[in-house]
C-alpha cells in the first residue's frame, strides 16, 4: 500500500468530516500545521465537521477550553467524546451510583449529569483515562470486579496515548492491569464502536458513503470507520507507521502524512 493511496480529490467531495484529535489534529499542546485554515475552508464550503476523541481524561467543557486555547473555535455540537455514549448508556439503564476511575475533570462532568460518585456501594464500575490513578483506587476497583457479574464498562480502551515526548499508558493499559488481577474486561462505548459515527449521521440524515473519518489509530479510528461504512483516511502524524498498516487487518482507504494534505487538496480545487 502506497502513501496517498487512492485519489485524494474524492475526499474533498464528502459532506461530513470526522476528525480524531490526539495525533491527528494536535500532539500534546502542539497544533499541526494547516488545521485552522482547514476549519475555515470546511465552514466556507458548508461542510459538516466533528472532532472525536477517546481521551476521557477531560470533561467536555475542559476539552472545549483546550481547543479554544489552540484557536479552534468550535461549540459542543462539533465535539464527540467517548464519555458521551457512556453517559447515555448509564442514563438509559438507570445507573446512578458510579465508581468512576477518572480524573477530577471527568468526575465533575459526571456529577453535573446527576450521577453519585462513590467507592463504597456502587452499582457499576466505569473505567476512563484516569491520569490521576492511585494504586489504592486500583486495588478497590479490583476487589469490586471480583464480585460475581458486577457491571463493568469503559469509555474506551486505547492502549496508549501519544504525547510530544512519547507514549503514555491509556485506559487500555489500566484495563490490562485490572484484567491481570480479575480476568475481566469491560464493555466499551468509545471508538471503535461504530455508533460514535452512526448516531451523528442518523441525526443529520446523511448516508455513510458521504462521510470520511480521519485518524491515526488502526484499531480504533480506522476500524470504526470501516464498520460504520464511511471512507477512512489514516494520518501518519500520530501512532501509526506504514509498516503497521501493512501488517494490519484494518486497511484505510487513504493514507496521508498529516491533515495538512487535505487542506492542500481543497486549495487545488
Amino acid at each position: 500500500m502506497d502513501l496517498n493511496s487512492g485519489n485524494l480529490f474524492e475526499l474533498t467531495n464528502k459532506l461530513v468530516y470526522f476528525f480524531d484529535l490526539d495525533g491527528t489534529i494536535y500532539l500534546g499542546d502542539k497544533l499541526f500545521k494547516g488545521v485552522l485554515q482547514l476549519i475555515e475552508v470546511l465552514r466556507k464550503k458548508e461542510k459538516k465537521f466533528f472532532f472525536l476523541s477517546n481521551n476521557s481524561s477531560k470533561s467536555t467543557e475542559d476539552y472545549l477550553k483546550k481547543l479554544h486555547l489552540l484557536n479552534i473555535k468550535i461549540t459542543r455540537e462539533n465535539l464527540i467524546l467517548s464519555q458521551h455514549p457512556t453517559i447515555d448508556f448509564l442514563n438509559r439503564k438507570g445507573y446512578k451510583k458510579i465508581f468512576l476511575l477518572g480524573t477530577q475533570s471527568l468526575k465533575n462532568e459526571f456529577k453535573d449529569e446527576g450521577f453519585e460518585l462513590t467507592e463504597e456501594d456502587p452499582e457499576i464500575l466505569v473505567l476512563a483515562f484516569d491520569q490521576e490513578l492511585t494504586y489504592e483506587r486500583l486495588v478497590k476497583a479490583a476487589y469490586i470486579l471480583q464480585k460475581p457479574d458486577f457491571p463493568y464498562i469503559a469509555t474506551h480502551l486505547d492502549n496508549r496515548c501519544p504525547t510530544e515526548d512519547g507514549y503514555i499508558p491509556d485506559a487500555g493499559g489500566i484495563a490490562a492491569l485490572l484484567y491481570k488481577a480479575t480476568e475481566r474486561m469491560p464493555k466499551v462505548f468509545g471508538k471503535p464502536n461504530k455508533e460514535m459515527l452512526l448516531f451523528k449521521l442518523d441525526e443529520l440524515g446523511i448516508s455513510s458513503k458521504n462521510a470520511v473519518m480521519f485518524g491515526d489509530r488502526l484499531y480504533t479510528d480506522i476500524k470504526m470507520g470501516k464498520e460504520a461504512g464511511v471512507t477512512t483516511c489514516c494520518v501518519l502524524s500520530g501512532e501509526i507507521t506504514m509498516d503497521m498498516i501493512k501488517n494490519s487487518d484494518f486497511k484505510p482507504d487513504f493514507i496521508i502524512n498529516g491533515i495538512w494534505e487535505l487542506l492542500n487538496e481543497f486549495n487545488r480545487k
